[in-house]
Parts: C-alpha cells; sequence; structure tokens
C-alpha cells in the first residue's frame, strides 16, 4: 500500500524520536546506577575489553582462531555477570537496556529489512489523522449515522444503503469495487463514505479523501506552477492510494481541464483494480451531460451505484435541536 510522503517522513521521525528517548533514558539510568554500584561498572569495563582485544587480535595475529574463542568465552561471562548483579540487587536483568517502545524493531521500523508491523501502525494512525484534519473524520462513524432522521419509504431504502455500507467496510479488501453515491444534498453520502474511510483506514489500507473542487483546483495549481505544493503530486498520490475518495462531484468549476484530469484518475484507476467512492449529486443521465459520454460509462459501467433518496436530514436536524 501507499502512503503521502509526509506521512511517511512523519512516521520515521516518530521511530527516530522513540528510539532517541529510549537510548538517551538508558544512558542516563546506567550513568546513575553505575555512581552507586561502582561494581558494576568494573564489569562493564572488562565486558568492552573484550570487544576491543578481539579487533586486536583480528589486525595482529595471523591465526586468531583460538583467541577469539577465548575472548567470547569472557564476553559471555561478564554478560552473565551483568544479569546476576542487576538480579542480586533487587532489578530486572534488562533494567539499563533501552525501552523501546518496540522490541521487535527496536524502533528502527524495520525487522530483517522486513517493515515491522508497528511501522505499519503509525502510517495507519498519521493517514487517518490526516484525513481526521481534512474533514468531520471524527463525526464520520457507522454508528452515529441516525437512520430515525429519513421518513416513509426512504427510511427503509436507507437502512439498506446503511447495511451495505457496513458489509463493504467489514469486508474491503484491495479487490472491493467502486461505489458511485448520488442523491440530492443533504442525505448522508458524504457521512457514510467518511465511516467507510474511517474502517478501512483501521484495516490497514491508505485512504485519501477530497471534494472535487479542492482536489481539481490543487491539481490545476500544481501543473500551471501555482502551487503552495512545489512537487506537484496531488494528482498521482489520488491514483495511488489504495482507495480514494471524491466528495461532491460536480460541485467544482467543470472545465476541460478537470474533465481530462478525472477520465485519467477514473481510467487509471480502474486499470491498476484500485477501488474509489464517488459521492455527487449527480444521477446517471446527468453525469454524461456534466462531462462525457467516456467518463459516464466508465462509472456507470464498473462503479456499484447507491441511490441516496429522501429529504435533506440537516433539516430533520435542526427541528431537533430547537
Amino acid at each position: 500500500m501507499t502512503y503521502s510522503s509526509s506521512t511517511v517522513s512523519k512516521a520515521l521521525a516518530t521511530l527516530a524520536g522513540r528510539k532517541e528517548k529510549a537510548e538517551e533514558e538508558a544512558k542516563s539510568r546506567k550513568e546513575e546506577f553505575i555512581k552507586a554500584h561502582p561494581e558494576y561498572g568494573e564489569i562493564e569495563a572488562k565486558l568492552s575489553q573484550t570487544g576491543v582485544d578481539a579487533i586486536k587480535a583480528v589486525m595482529g595475529c595471523k591465526d586468531p582462531k583460538e583467541y577469539i574463542e577465548s575472548l567470547k568465552k569472557d564476553n559471555l561471562k561478564f554478560q552473565e555477570a551483568k544479569k546476576a548483579f542487576l538480579t542480586a540487587n533487587g532489578f530486572d536483568e534488562d533494567y539499563l537496556e533501552p525501552a523501546y517502545h518496540c522490541k521487535k524493531c527496536k524502533d528502527t521500523g524495520y525487522v530483517e529489512g522486513v517493515i515491522c508491523e508497528c511501522f505499519e501502525e503509525l502510517l495507519n494512525k498519521l493517514s487517518a489523522d490526516e484525513l481526521s484534519v481534512k474533514t468531520p473524520l471524527q463525526l464520520s462513524r457507522f454508528e452515529d449515522f441516525d437512520l430515525s432522521l429519513y421518513r416513509d419509504s426512504a427510511k427503509q431504502k436507507m437502512s439498506d444503503i446503511y447495511n451495505f455500507c457496513v458489509e463493504y467496510a467489514k469486508t474491503f479488501d484491495r479487490n472491493t469495487y467502486s461505489l458511485y453515491m448520488f442523491g440530492n444534498t443533504g442525505l448522508g453520502k458524504t457521512h457514510l463514505s467518511l465511516a467507510i474511510a474511517a474502517e478501512v483506514i483501521k484495516k490497514g489500507y491508505s485512504v485519501v479523501y477530497g471534494s472535487a473542487h479542492d482536489f481539481f483546483g490543487m491539481i490545476e495549481r500544481e501543473r500551471f506552477g501555482r502551487s503552495e505544493n512545489p512537487d506537484g503530486t496531488t494528482g498521482e498520490t489520488r491514483i495511488n492510494r489504495d482507495v480514494l475518495v471524491i466528495d461532491d462531484l460536480g460541485a467544482e468549476f467543470v472545465t476541460q481541464f478537470t474533465v481530462s484530469e478525472l477520465y485519467y484518475i477514473v481510467d487509471t484507476r480502474l486499470a491498476k483494480g484500485y477501488p474509489t467512492i464517488i459521492s455527487t449529486n449527480l444521477k446517471a443521465d446527468e453525469l454524461e451531460k456534466t462531462y462525457n459520454e467516456r467518463i459516464a460509462s466508465r462509472i456507470l459501467y464498473n462503479y456499484y451505484r447507491l441511490d441516496f433518496i429522501g429529504n435533506d436530514i440537516r433539516q430533520a436536524l435542526d427541528v431537533n435541536l430547537d
């Protein structure tokens, strides 16, 4: 899976900070312990000397094998002496070792060249935090979706859509199909798309969210050199994330540029097999009128369509709050 460069940089910086903190604390702990127990310092010095002697043996002897074996025995003896000294004085054997956040990778992020679980967890958390800053993600959970705000036949239809979205998130994998959520304003499309995103992030997938207006605006500014992002990576980031959520498609100022970019994104992600979730007020026939036949056919024949119905639930919320 892919993450933005800023997310990876933050994760690496966090890991480096954890590692440095653990090692600095261990260093201070050892210095204080040796002050109180100089005998331990003597054992530590003898252990260090075996390493120095081993290097000298390799550099100065024609056949240092026998001597190095002797040094190995001394090294093990002093290591055991250190542990025995600690336990005899009421401390754990690893009391003076760095208390790394992750014992598997020692806060490096990798175990034998393979990314550690702690690194994956950190990347997912930072990715979720990044999404939360840009969206009301913390307010868009499945359990907060209030079906009582819908009336009559709309309530049953929206209950079915809600259950579908819960199951979609629950069973999500990289082979999951894309979604096209359409219907009038204020029917819960954004809420459910973000609720899916939140659950998908928990499963370890990378997600990027953006309103169509902001999304295409950023790409255009990058393309024509007017962006605060000098790398110009907005478009490629949207292409390569595990899940892309485009909110409120059709609300942006539609130009030939946005039409071309939308086709490229939709077509490329379909070819790569990456799921995309689009929410919009545009019905099927309006999609082709707003963009073109090629975009409409790509979406309508490859995305699962969810038709949101009912009255604007935000009005119901206002009534309930009065």
